[in-house]
């Protein structure tokens, strides 16, 4: 699904660097969470990036950033 990123708050748990994350999926007015480590996030999130989440059976397993081209 498109979405806007809102918040990245970036966190490190035994030694590997996670990300919580806050986004609104477009045509929605509710946010929505993810908390992904960095690998499953692209390199440098920032609050209003237009992303893609990938999700299986509702879980987040991946978020990319959607060039603006």
């Amino acid at each position: 699904m498109r979405a806007e990123l809102q918040v990245v708050m970036p966190y490190e748990l035994h030694g590997t660097r996670y990300y919580q994350l806050i986004y609104r999926p477009d045509g929605q007015e509710q946010s929505q969470q993810a908390r992904l480590s960095h690998d499953m996030v692209y390199a440098d999130p920032r609050p209003g990036d237009a992303i893609e989440v990938h999700a299986i059976l509702g879980i987040v397993d991946r978020i990319d950033r959607v060039d603006a081209t």
